[in-house]
C-alpha cells in the first residue's frame, strides 16, 4: 500500500463550494509550476503576488446551500489558515504563502475575510510508476499533464517527501501518510483523500 494520497476537496451531498474569483495579476502566476517565487525572477508569472490578494465570493444564486471550501485549487490555490498550521505542524516545509483578503463574505456563518492563504508549492518529483499505471494512449504528454487512469508511485523516488506535485502530472499533488494522520488528528475531516490506484486525472 502506497505511504502516499492525492489531495483533493470535494463538497459534502447537501451542500456546495462558492465559486472564488481572483483578478488578474494574482490568477495569471504560475501557480502549479513547483517553481520558487522569487522577486529576483524577471519572468512575471514567478514573481510574488501583491498582498493581500483581494477575491471575491460569486453569490449564490441557486440551491443547493453554499459553503466555503478548506482547499480550493483554482483559479489559484488556496487554502483555510488552519488547514496551513496542520501542514507546516506535520514539518512540510516547501509552501510559499500569501495573504488573501474576500473583499465580501457570504453565507448565515462566514469566515473572516482573511480565512486563506493562497499557496505556491515549491518541487516537481517524478515520481510515478509508469509501468504499473495506466495512461490514455491517445495522450503522448510524459510530463506535466500525463492523462493517468490510475496512478502507481515509485516510493524510491519521493525521497520521503512530505508533500508534492507530481511532475508527470502538475495538478496531482502528493501527501505523506504521517501527514494525512496529522491533518485528521488536528480536526480537519472535510478533505478528500484518494489512493494513488483510486485517481484519475
Amino acid at each position: 500500500m502506497s505511504k502516499y494520497f492525492v489531495l483533493d476537496c470535494h463538497p459534502p451531498l447537501e451542500a456546495e463550494f462558492y465559486n472564488i474569483l481572483v483578478p488578474y495579476p494574482a490568477n495569471d502566476r504560475r501557480w502549479e509550476a513547483g517553481v520558487l517565487f522569487s522577486v529576483q525572477d524577471r519572468r512575471e508569472g514567478f514573481r510574488p503576488p501583491t498582498e493581500p490578494i483581494e477575491i471575491q465570493t460569486e453569490p449564490e444564486i441557486e440551491p443547493p446551500p453554499r459553503i466555503y471550501a478548506e482547499l480550493l485549487w483554482v483559479p489559484i490555490p488556496l487554502m483555510s489558515r488552519r488547514l496551513t498550521a496542520a501542514l507546516q505542524a506535520a514539518g512540510v516545509d516547501n509552501l510559499q504563502t500569501y495573504e488573501t483578503r474576500i473583499e465580501t463574505t457570504l453565507g448565515e456563518t462566514p469566515p473572516p475575510a482573511d480565512h486563506y492563504l493562497a499557496f505556491n508549492i515549491v518541487g516537481l518529483v517524478a515520481a510515478a510508476d509508469l509501468q504499473k499505471s495506466m495512461t490514455n494512449p491517445d495522450v503522448t504528454e510524459t510530463m506535466n499533464s500525463m492523462d493517468f487512469h490510475t496512478l502507481s508511485i515509485d516510493e524510491a523516488k519521493t525521497q520521503e517527501l512530505l508533500l508534492f506535485r507530481l511532475a508527470e502530472n502538475i495538478t496531482a499533488v502528493l501527501v505523506h501518510e504521517r501527514v494525512k494522520l496529522a491533518i485528521e488528528a488536528a480536526g480537519i475531516t472535510n478533505l478528500t483523500w484518494f489512493a494513488p490506484e483510486e485517481w484519475a486525472g
